[in-house]
């Protein structure tokens, strides 16, 4: 089968044999897939991963064989999920994935719109449904509403009745569109400024990072008395606030350590998330904030993007 193999910071489309499945897998025959900022970053390093491996994360496709102890997925399922990176990568003709952590893709959803969802769906449901109790009519902040992650969370915090403050420096309508309230152009304005202006200096009740830990730092003092932040990109090392004065919490996302975790309970409930964000699509309640398409043989192209400033929401592969 064809694979993009990664050796040392080099990829290269490659011939590799067809992945063996355990007791517990399911094979898959690729369909489509889509491209994450993460997926750049494992090629320049990230992690620490040994090389050579075949890279990225996001997949949808038919199954195509299944192990022993699997009976609720079948071959033939329509099915799309997050791979285990430690082990493998999706950018390949043929993905084995644990069962438990398989999603089904809804009728009359396609591969495509299915494989935009995992990485960045699941990384901003985990962050606006499961970190923070998000009531109507509260605000929160969330930084990079351009990308990925940041155009899901903006939806799934207008769809609990949210106020939306989110930073970009491109597609505003785009953004706009998603649901956001405030746009900052951080190219032009002060960020922590601008929402101090729109709150009537008042802060935001959350806070979801989408870039770093250091911006966690830098954007501390926004947040109201018993606020949360929530990092989908590390947290700092050093709580930001003094005893007694913003009573604030940090929580870190990461929705990869799943499978270091090897909890396969959690694997259910994310397969179970990752349905219901595809219902979701499916019922036209969000989008998949899907922007740009290419093929199979351009994701080396793909991947570089996001180093040159040329990716915004999501990036989809179809075969």
């Amino acid at each position: 089968m064809k694979a993009y193999i990664l050796r040392d910071k080099n990829i290269a489309l490659e011939d590799v044999a067809v992945p063996e499945i355990g007791d517990n897998d399911v094979l898959i025959k690729t369909k489509a897939f889509s491209l994450n900022p993460v997926d750049y970053k494992v090629t320049q390093g990230a992690f620490g991963l040994e090389t050579p491996r075949i890279i990225g994360h996001d997949i949808a496709g038919e199954v195509a064989a299944i192990g022993k102890n699997v009976s609720h997925i079948a071959v033939g399922d329509r099915i799309f999920g997050m791979v285990n990176i430690f082990k493998t990568g999706a950018f390949a003709e043929y993905v084995v994935m644990h069962s438990a952590i398989v999603s089904r893709i809804p009728e009359g959803l396609s591969y495509k719109d299915a494989a935009a969802i995992s990485c960045a769906g699941l990384t901003a449901w985990q962050a606006i449904d499961q970190k923070i109790n998000l009531q109507p009519g509260q605000t929160v902040f969330i930084t990079a509403g351009g990308g990925g992650v940041g155009g899901y969370a903006i939806q799934f915090a207008k769809l609990k009745g949210a106020n939306v403050i989110t930073t970009a420096s491109k597609d505003f309508e785009r953004i706009r569109n998603l649901g956001a309230d405030f746009i900052i152009n951080y190219k032009e304005n002060a960020i922590a400024n601008e929402v101090m202006r729109i709150t009537k200096d008042g802060g935001v009740d959350y806070i979801i990072n989408c870039i770093s830990g250091k911006d966690i730092e830098q954007y501390a003092s926004l947040l109201r008395y018993n606020g949360i932040i929530v990092g989908i990109a590390g947290i700092p090392k050093t709580y930001p606030y003094a005893p007694f004065t913003k009573a604030a919490g940090i929580i870190e996302v990461a929705l990869g350590a799943v499978y270091t975790s090897g909890d396969t309970q959690q694997f259910q409930e994310i397969a179970r998330t990752g349905e219901h964000i595809a219902n979701l699509i499916k019922e036209g309640k969000i989008k998949t904030n899907s922007t740009q398409e290419i093929t199979f043989e351009e994701i080396k192209e793909g991947l570089q993007w996001f180093s040159e400033g040329k990716s915004s929401g999501k990036i989809v592969v179809t075969k």
